[in-house]
Formats: structure tokens, sequence, C-alpha cells
């Protein structure tokens, strides 16, 4: 009877312990927070920044702490910051080398919901030597449903994934547009 009773416990605890586990936070994936080559966005040769941005700093990130929530960590959103780049066509060295600095500010997440929003505010500045070519803070949205995601610290990531891919497809827009 204690025998079966102390197995029973034991198959409960191991339930719980996976259950847990597969409630843990995870970081956000680069993959996701990267906007791909779009129309309108992609720099042409003659424009300001065409294949000439050779460095990116970013700063202000976090990383994922499994027990608590997700997360952007600085390696994360340079890996997405520099492959969107690239997909644009601002990444290389021909033109007069260029630095892109984003430092993020802010992170606003949701403690619960059904559909999660998440803000992001990034501060961008663009450099030549030391010339200032471009300096703008950029705020932007990203939702995860419950549609997408059962688990609310899923949610949280996927939410954290759209609003930094959002964010940089902006910084991309102002960029392109004032860039002097």
């Amino acid at each position: 009877m204690i025998r079966t009773t102390l197995r029973r416990l034991g198959a409960v605890a191991a339930c719980g312990s996976l259950m847990a586990l597969a409630a843990c936070a995870s970081p956000s994936r680069p993959e996701f927070m990267t906007v791909p080559t779009t129309a309108g966005l992609t720099a042409s040769r003659g424009d300001v920044g065409y294949h000439s941005v050779t460095t990116v700093n970013v700063a202000g990130g976090h990383e994922t702490n499994p027990l608590w929530t997700a997360q952007v960590s600085d390696a994360d959103f340079k890996a997405a910051l520099e492959a969107s780049l690239t997909a644009a066509g601002y990444m290389g060295t021909e033109g007069s080398p260029l630095v892109v600095t984003a430092t993020m500010i802010d992170l606003k997440q949701p403690l619960a919901g059904f559909d999660m929003s998440v803000t992001s505010q990034i501060q961008y500045r663009v450099t030549r030597g030391d010339q200032v070519i471009f300096a703008d803070t950029v705020s932007a949205t990203g939702t995860a449903t419950v549609g997408q995601a059962f688990a609310a610290v899923e949610r949280l990531r996927l939410a954290n994934e759209k609003s930094v891919q959002e964010n940089i497809k902006e910084f991309l827009k102002r960029f392109r547009a004032n860039a002097r």
C-alpha cells in the first residue's frame, strides 16, 4: 500500500516537473524578428547607406530567465538587425562606412492576457565617422493571440518577436526617407 502510494506520488511529481518545464520562458529567436526583403524598404545603388553599413552595435537587451518572462537579448536583437539590414541592401563595404547603433530603451510587456501585446521602444543612430546621418526613437507594437500559442509564455515570446520586427521595419522606413 505504501509502495503504491509512493509510486503514484512519484508519477505525479514527475508529471508536474515536466509541465513546469513546458511552461518555462524561452528567448526570442532572431529569425522571427528579422525583416525579410520587402518592396519599398530595400536600398538601391545611389541611396544613402546602400551596401555601406559595416558595424552594428546594440545595447539595452536582457537575457531571458526561464523561470520568469521571455526577453530579447542583445545578441538576438543584433542578429535580427544585421539580417534585416542585409536583406534591405544596407550591409556591405561599398560606400563610406556607416555604423548603426540601436539601444533598446523599453520592452513593455503585459503580465497576463489572452491576446498579448508588447511595445518596444528603440533608439537608433546611424553615423559616418563623427557625422550623425540619422537619429530617431521608434516605438512599435506586436501582438500574439491564444490561437497562435496556448501557453502564455509562448505568446509573450511571439509578441516580443513581432514587436521587434515591426520596430526594425519602421526604422528601415524612416532611415530610407530621412537619412541625410
